[in-house]
């Protein structure tokens, strides 16, 4: 296959990144190290308690270990400790006055001591002392490399992905789908290789993307046509410093449009404590290399820094399906004193690939299980009349600060957008010469001519900026923390469409209507959140969390020539409601907690719902969730538990239709309501010597109210397992598998009078696979590198080339499929990366 030239960086971008290097380079670091990137500062609300239970619950919030023996704690007691500060600070206003502390671990943990080193207590510590303090903390190393952590504090199913399962278990060019797949309730798949290209599945509970709420740092982001997100444009492993997938709405203070179906909250990477310098790269299956390089200030005058750049070339698992992307990170966070920080971000990312639409059956057993697209210029599956590019950007800045002693605000004014261009043929899918054909119409509708050998096709732009605020405010009272704020967000979309002729060098081609265009489409959106929280603390061990939420949506959307009716439509819509919730954990005995929660959903239709001849007042989709739970953590292991209901009011769904002289598409329809109800269980279980052993297990339903009908997508059982070894001194390793139960590929279709048929239809089976992770970190070799780490990832270790999902039909009818042929995904075979990284000095 020829390969195109590389994408490449404006002159102003580079420009831009050789000051920052050359800037970096040249600061004077605060003091020489080892250049390991500092843990992120974490958000503590600790009261008065006595100092083991502290030290235990900030080990669990940070995810870091401190190592303690409960005869040198004693019955010691540690004061209230609020705020967002580093561990170590924390660590160190807990012990305040004991006599005790906490000595920084190569491995990143903590050691409780006594003044120098020495024990609090007459004596060297005993055997008894050194076994019971390696107790209290093997759990909490294990739970730093597990695929997920659960926090004992929380009010509603979480699962937080730490640093150190990233680090050790996902390449660093991978997008956010291979990073989140072994959460419960959680399937992902992406068949053109393990997170390259965009993923084609990504579904919480069976609630699809847009049906769920995503934020970057605490802000929310999505399309503007439904909520979606394209994996491959948003940000790359490497940039990341945790993810923390919420199964749940939230509480009032959750901002997001879609927040009824949980969220995924991703954290951007924090700069190293010291200057250094880690290039970083990946070699493997699909002829996939990729570099990057991150460097790091370390503290200096102007803030703490870290730059990160890394380019991706990858053939891909599926034929024809080439990609290239090259990514950016800039973060810098500025003390301007002890109590303000400013932190300041800018993300961007650039794709470009050869986009598949999916394979037949026959397809598949013609031309192989990695078949995509085909190289005969012949034909409509022709990989070259395929390309997409696809660019973000992310960007905000952030001021924190303590007003007075008692109030903190926080303001993050931020700005993201989004940039999809591409040209396809009218059905990637197609093989068959006799599905070509381009029809040319004079600008009064009459056929002027028709070449039948024609690749028939599109063009197509769709982007959008959006603009937006999160303003936050926590006031602390005798009983509790009041929490009050507002988020605010105007997103300008533009996208078009129009017909070409890729044989004639894509010039357009004029339909029916005289022009050339599908589509013309301008679409303003405002959403406004305003809301008001109370963190009450009635009793010892209970946290009550009632609040409420304003959610106002309004969509102007202006279509000169509309997608479906091909005529102009101005309408106007706005959605609001009002979104109470209460939610509340209550700790039961120490290392055991139970929680619950109520809270309304709200999510404004999609753009599709106005591609029709008369919108009318169209209803927003509302939800009430229900949802208990329980979290148990011992020395040695962790369990929680949760079982939820979710009543979904006006649910708005996909549906096949065919379209006179166009062919099957999909719309959407109001398919009335759906309930969604579940089991989820997650535990670990630290063996010792380094070894643990994690698992998951989920039950979804999801059907249509009055129907036996079940949503699709909607898997009924996913469950993840592993052995997980990492004892801190060098090697390090995986195993995890992941099932996906059976699911449905379509649930509704329209009738010849456009109601609302229900019927499942193409099933597809269940599915097993496994990925097998190891590697070494070596530390402080010869005298001028802080860290050399060598890791191999093999993805789908057992090979399977097993049917993983539907993905539509084909456009044209052919013999035994007069909707069109279903088209599927596979899982993509078993595939080997190479990865090594170093950080200087």
């Amino acid at each position: 296959m020829s390969r195109s030239p590389s994408p490449h960086l404006s002159p102003q971008t580079l420009a831009a990144l050789l000051v920052m290097s050359t800037a970096i380079a040249g600061f004077q670091p605060a003091r020489a190290g080892t250049g390991t990137p500092a843990p992120a500062p974490v958000t503590v609300h600790l009261r008065a308690q006595p100092l083991a239970e502290s030290l235990e619950e900030l080990a669990r919030i940070s995810g870091r270990d401190i190592l303690f023996a409960s005869s040198d704690i004693g019955n010691l007691s540690a004061p209230a400790v609020d705020g967002t500060l580093s561990v170590e600070d924390a660590a160190s206003r807990l012990l305040r006055g004991s006599g005790l502390h906490a000595v920084p671990q190569h491995d990143g943990g903590l050691l409780i001591e006594g003044p120098a080193g020495a024990p609090p207590h007459p004596g060297h510590p005993t055997h008894a002392d050194r076994k019971e303090a390696e107790e209290v903390t093997v759990i909490r190393r294990a739970e730093r490399l597990a695929p997920s952590t659960v926090p004992l504090t929380i009010t509603e199913p979480t699962s937080v992905i730490q640093k150190r399962f990233i680090t050790n278990n996902i390449i660093p060019l991978a997008s956010v789908d291979d990073i989140i797949k072994f959460q419960p309730s959680v399937w992902s798949q992406n068949p053109n290789g393990p997170g390259m290209g965009k993923a084609e599945k990504i579904s919480l509970r069976g609630f699809q993307d847009g049906q769920y709420n995503m934020t970057f740092d605490g802000i929310p982001f999505g399309d503007a046509t439904d909520l979606g997100h394209t994996t491959s444009s948003l940000f790359i492993s490497h940039f990341l410093e945790q993810v923390r997938v919420d199964r749940g709405p939230g509480t009032a203070s959750t901002s997001g449009n879609a927040t009824f179906g949980g969220t995924m909250g991703f954290e951007s990477r924090e700069p190293a404590k010291h200057f250094g310098i880690t290039p970083y790269g990946t070699y493997g299956s699909f002829n996939t290399r990729a570099g990057g390089i991150e460097l790091d200030s370390g503290k200096t005058r102007f803030g703490s820094m870290v730059l990160d750049m890394q380019h991706e070339e990858t053939d891909g698992y599926l034929t024809g399906s080439a990609e290239r992307r090259s990514n950016l990170l800039f973060k810098d966070v500025i003390a301007l004193g002890e109590q303000t920080t400013l932190t300041l971000l800018t993300t961007y990312d650039k794709e470009w690939q050869y986009t598949t639409q999916g394979a037949t059956l026959a397809e598949y057993a013609k031309y192989g299980h990695d078949y995509g697209l085909c190289f005969d210029r012949a034909l409509q599956c022709y990989y070259g009349y395929n390309p997409s590019t696809y660019q973000s950007d992310f960007s905000y800045v952030n001021l924190k600060t303590r007003l007075t002693p008692w109030l903190t605000f926080e303001n993050k004014l931020y700005t993201n957008g989004f940039v999809h261009d591409y040209t396809e043929s009218t059905d990637a899918s197609q093989n068959d010469p006799s599905a070509n054909g381009v029809t040319f119409y004079s600008a009064t509708g009459k056929k002027l001519a028709t070449y039948k050998h024609d690749i028939p096709g599109k063009y197509a732009r769709a982007g959008f900026r959006d603009y937006g605020d999160t303003m936050r405010f926590r006031a602390a009272t005798p009983v509790g923390d009041v929490l009050f704020g507002v988020w605010a967000d105007v997103q300008d979309d533009r996208r078009y469409s129009y017909a070409i002729d890729l044989t004639q060098g894509s010039i357009p081609v004029p339909g029916k209507t005289g022009s050339a265009y599908s589509y013309n489409i301008s679409d303003l959106n405002t959403t406004i959140q305003p809301y008001l929280e109370f963190d009450w603390h009635p009793m010892k061990g209970m946290t009550v969390k009632p609040g409420i939420k304003y959610s106002y949506f309004h969509r102007d959307y202006d279509a000169a020539i509309n997608k479906s009716t091909k005529v102009p439509l101005n309408d106007r819509q706005t959605f609001t409601s009002w979104q109470p919730s209460i939610a509340i954990n209550q700790i039961i005995l120490p290392g055991w907690s139970a929680y619950g929660q109520i809270a309304r959903g709200f999510l404004a239709p999609p753009m599709s719902v106005f591609q029709t001849q008369n919108v009318g007042n169209v209803s927003p989709e509302t939800t009430l969730n229900y949802q208990v739970g329980t979290v148990l953590q011992k020395k040695r292991w962790t369990l929680s538990a949760d079982a939820y209901y979710i009543d979904f009011s006006n649910y708005i769904a996909s549906a096949q239709i065919k379209v006179p002289g166009i062919g099957t598409q999909s719309t959407s329809v109001n398919s009335g309501g759906a309930i969604y109800k579940g089991l989820e269980i997650e535990g670990q279980y630290a063996l010792g010597a380094g070894f643990s052993l994690y698992g998951n297990y989920s039950l979804n339903d999801a059907q249509y109210k009055h129907t036996h009908t079940r949503i699709a997508s909607t898997p009924n059982i996913l469950a993840s397992f592993g052995l997980l070894y990492d004892n801190g001194k060098g090697p390090y390793f995986s195993l995890i598998g992941k099932f996906v139960g059976n699911h449905w590929g379509l649930d509704s279709t329209t009738d010849s009078d456009g109601h609302t048929a229900f019927a499942n239809q193409y099933r597809v089976h269940s599915i097993t696979t496994a990925d097998l992770a190891l590697g070494w970190h070596f530390h402080h070799l010869a005298g001028f590198m802080s860290d050399l780490t060598p890791s191999l990832k093999i993805a789908n270790l057992f090979d399977s080339h097993a049917i993983s999902d539907f993905a539509g039909n084909q456009s044209a009818a052919t013999a035994g499929y007069p909707d069109g042929a279903p088209l599927y995904w596979r899982l993509s075979g078993r595939s080997i990366f190479f990865n090594l990284s170093a950080t200087l000095p």
